[in-house]
């Protein structure tokens, strides 16, 4: 089920509005987090964020630590 929300655009402060689903909610908030720049998403190195194992759309192996 997808939701109609805003959310930014670009580094300059533009919006857009989008139907999101969770998958596509998790792909733009790593984006904006790179700096709008979706190759660096890949490169992300922030292990301790809740999206981390999200973020290139698949789902992760559950490990127990």
């Amino acid at each position: 089920m997808a939701v109609k929300h805003e959310i930014l655009k670009n580094g300059k402060g533009e919006t857009k509005i989008v139907s999101l689903t969770a998958r596509r909610a998790i792909q733009a908030h790593c984006k904006e987090c790179m700096g709008f720049n979706a190759h660096e998403v890949k490169r992300c190195t922030s292990v301790n964020c809740a999206l981390y194992p999200f973020r290139l759309s698949s789902t992760p192996k559950t490990t127990v630590k």
